[in-house]
């Protein structure tokens, strides 16, 4: 198989950070029938009500400016004009709202430069930065690699995502070496850092070879334990880290051998037609195609929770957002949130960061300081605050 080119029409970040065109979940724009799996939820396992668990959210801004022209490894894009750091006003007041701990997304080309290469210097001290910032109001972070599975490097003269195990001219130029050799290096500079919560060693892997991510992941998470690093490892799933088609896309059973036992699986899950996040349609529209609409959440949950149940694992809703000031989509959440909590998954919302102008999935504060925007409120309605 060919090397893809870079494939950003799928990335949320981009120069202008204006929101983008998220990932497009091949089988969810069709209509789901009553015959199809998508419409037929399987029953879970009662469980008894429990107490919301903390909200987690995802502050964006490091991985940001990929779509720039000649973007790859060689030409990151330079910080605070490509790509951004978000500063203490956010992190104090997200912790304020009720948030407490913060998934901070960035590229790895960025922090390596050079695959088998050291880290580079900047790179590891944005993320101390961020880390700081979280520490200093009492939360911590969770590193998300938003790389999609890919690693965008000089091919030719030309600037080209290449995949995981994909191979070109009969070579693999990224394979998982060069992701264990990153995550090896990244345990080295963060290990015992009691403000890192958490690892995600890939985001969104998606079109990659057979078994490509289950082989790259369990080198990486091989590769921080050599470190004699403990900290937590959040293992997404392929194919975007859809939910609804969790069981079709990766293992039936969890692949991590983690001596440690601190493994958590990772799904994303949107509420729009076709599951991308960019909610093209109105709602009337999504309701005038499914009149299910109001129990599309949960349905698409079910894969997944379904998964972690069977196999007693743990498990992460690592991205989910619906438009943060559309009563009609967030009244939504709840059923969602209690599914969730009550499965015992937590869940980190996309996102904040100051840099997302009117993206309309952004609850970053201050967007409009005479009101809270409702999300917000079926999110952390249910904390006391004081």
């Amino acid at each position: 198989m060919g090397i893809l080119k870079p494939r950003q029409p799928y990335s949320r970040s981009s120069q202008s950070m204006d929101p983008v065109q998220h990932r497009h979940i091949r089988g969810l724009h069709a209509r789901a029938t009553p015959n199809h799996p998508l419409a037929r939820p399987r029953a879970l396992s009662p469980v008894p009500d429990s107490e919301p668990l903390p909200r987690w959210i995802s502050v964006a801004g490091l991985e940001f400016g990929v779509q720039s022209p000649g973007f790859c490894n060689d030409f990151p894009g330079k910080l605070g004009r490509n790509f951004f750091l978000n500063t203490r006003n956010t992190f104090e007041r997200l912790s304020e709202a009720g948030f407490t701990t913060f998934r901070i997304p960035f590229r790895w080309e960025r922090i390596q430069p050079t695959l088998g290469g050291p880290l580079d210097p900047d790179g590891v001290q944005h993320l101390r930065l961020q880390m700081n910032l979280a520490q200093r109001v009492g939360g911590s972070v969770l590193f998300d690699l938003h790389n999609y599975g890919r690693y965008t490097r000089h091919v030719d003269g030309e600037p080209i995502a290449c995949g995981l195990d994909e191979e070109f001219d009969g070579q693999v130029l990224v394979g998982p070496d060069h992701l264990a050799d990153f995550w090896s290096r990244m345990a080295h500079a963060f290990s015992g850092q009691p403000g890192v919560i958490g690892y995600g060693l890939m985001n969104e892997p998606h079109d990659l070879p057979d078994k490509a991510w289950v082989r790259a992941s369990r080198a990486a998470a091989a590769a921080i334990r050599g470190e004699g690093d403990k900290t937590r490892l959040y293992v997404a799933g392929e194919r975007w880290s859809s939910s609804p088609h969790w069981d079709l896309v990766n293992p039936s059973s969890p692949w991590i051998e983690d001596p440690e036992n601190l493994v958590t699986y990772e799904a994303h899950c949107y509420l729009d037609q076709d599951g991308s996040g960019e909610y093209h349609k109105t709602f009337e529209e999504e309701l005038e195609f499914d009149p299910g609409l109001c129990t599309r959440a949960v349905e698409r949950l079910e894969p997944f929770l379904k998964w972690l149940e069977d196999n007693n694992a743990d498990g992460l809703l690592g991205e989910f957002a619906v438009p943060v000031d559309d009563h009609r989509w967030t009244a939504l959440l709840p059923p969602m949130l209690q599914a969730l909590d009550r499965a015992g998954v937590q869940t980190a919302w996309w996102a904040a960061g100051e840099h997302w102008g009117k993206y309309t999935l952004s609850l970053q504060p201050g967007r409009d300081p005479n009101r809270v925007p409702p999300a917000e409120v079926e999110l952390l309605g249910a904390f006391d605050r004081d």
